[in-house]
């Protein structure tokens, strides 16, 4: 397996930015969480026709890639890595059973105890999870109890970290959820988005000019294309440009922003100041994407999806003077730099959310470099007694085509 690293020309006010192209092939998935005020841990799940469906993950910290070793899990998709309120961070996933139309696709979990991942545990066993989001304290499900892939008898679980329901909530034609602190934004098959109240199940249409989401933090966030007004909570901004989209990442007291479109750019919100911190790629067909990200002490890693081609990308950014030249048992071998001019966009947000240090350091330079990672090693896991039962599945292009199909919906029911 090859990792192939592209810097694209940037215009930072933070120190060296680095972007990373993760992935050649199809993906079902990526999830990151900070473990300390240094490290974040990244799991994604690359997918290829005929090769059993598996876990990959990194250890992110310092501009540096560790291998971190996921648990034992059989046709992986949809990772999900969360810190629970107890400091145990726990990672769930999709595990995909049958020949199609006979397909189960039931949701797992395993916690991080003592630098280990313990035994899996199946939060659902039977049925189809079309999608599933978790804030740590509660799991939100997109659950369909039939077999088949029919969206008709959907219906939404909130559940304990241990799989115990506490609501349930029948909303047919459901493609995915997200949601964090009991709000949701639900994908429906139509194409249309809800905000969804999942203390009692109220739900509201969401104008079919925007498109909306759930922040790490509770907020809900919608993003109008047309306008180009980013409004989080009760505090709205114009992004300049022509971005197709925008992500809002909570960090102290502001935001970090994705926006994407002709590039990938990333801005710093902050009192009434939107600051660009970069362009994360070079100009291309970077319309659809899925964005996440997190920050940690004095650095944001953003990941992204492009769902044109399901190809995976990470950014590094760091937030203070320092430089970023990304590492994994290599060097990188810099280039000439690519430079271009930095802007500062200024305007009035409905809300004043704080203050914080702008850093002004510009720095720009071109990476291209190709780093070999090593085979990742053996572990024995032992299985859990109760669901579904972890045995060997013999893989089938059919059983990646349904999950990649499955995968698609979600992407482009909206568009």
């Amino acid at each position: 397996m090859a990792i192939v690293l592209v810097m694209a020309s940037h215009v930072a006010v933070a120190g060296t930015v680095a972007t990373i192209n993760l992935t050649n092939t199809g993906l079902n998935d990526y999830t990151l969480t900070p473990i300390n005020n240094t490290t974040i841990l990244f799991y994604y799940a690359p997918a290829v026709f005929g090769i059993a469906l598996s876990l990959k993950g990194y250890y992110i910290g310092n501009c540096q890639f560790t291998p971190a070793y996921p648990p034992q899990t059989i046709n992986t998709v949809e990772p999900e890595l969360v810190r629970m309120p107890n400091g145990t961070l726990a990672l769930m996933w999709l595990s995909v059973y049958g020949k199609y139309p006979n397909v189960t696709i039931v949701l797992q979990e395993s916690r991080l105890v003592n630098g280990h991942w313990g035994s899996p545990i199946n939060i659902t066993h039977s049925g189809i999870v079309l999608s599933y989001s978790s804030d740590g304290e509660y799991i939100y499900i997109d659950y369909q109890a039939k077999p088949g892939l029919d969206y008709q008898s959907t219906r939404i679980l909130v559940t304990t970290m241990s799989g115990v329901v506490l609501k349930t909530y029948n909303v047919p034609e459901v493609v995915s959820i997200s949601a964090y602190d009991m709000n949701g934004v639900l994908l429906l098959t139509n194409g249309s988005m809800a905000f969804i109240n999942l203390r009692n199940g109220a739900i509201e249409p969401i104008s079919q000019n925007l498109v909306a989401g759930v922040t790490r933090n509770g907020e809900y966030y919608t993003y109008n294309p047309q306008s180009h007004i980013l409004t989080v909570g009760g505090a709205s901004i114009t992004i300049p440009g022509n971005y197709s989209g925008a992500y809002p990442i909570p960090f102290n007291n502001g935001y970090i922003i994705v926006a994407w479109g002709i590039v990938v750019s990333a801005f710093r919100w902050v009192n009434n100041a939107l600051t660009p911190l970069a362009n994360l790629t070079n100009p291309g067909n970077w319309a659809y994407l899925e964005a996440d990200g997190v920050v940690t002490g004095n650095t944001a890693v953003i990941a992204f999806l492009n769902t044109y081609n399901m190809r995976l990308y990470v950014s590094i950014i760091p937030l203070n003077e320092a430089s970023c030249t990304p590492s994994l048992k290599g060097a990188v071998t810099a280039t000439a730099p690519v430079t271009a001019a930095v802007t500062t966009v200024t305007t009035t947000v409905t809300r004043i959310v704080s203050s914080a240090t702008v850093v002004t350091k510009t720095t720009t330079v071109y990476v291209n470099t190709t780093i070999t990672v090593p085979a990742p090693g053996t572990a024995t896991v032992r299985a859990s007694g109760s669901g579904v039962p972890l045995i060997s599945v013999v893989v089938v292009v059919v059983i990646v085509a349904v999950v990649v199909f499955l995968v698609a919906r979600r992407r482009y029911a909206w568009l």
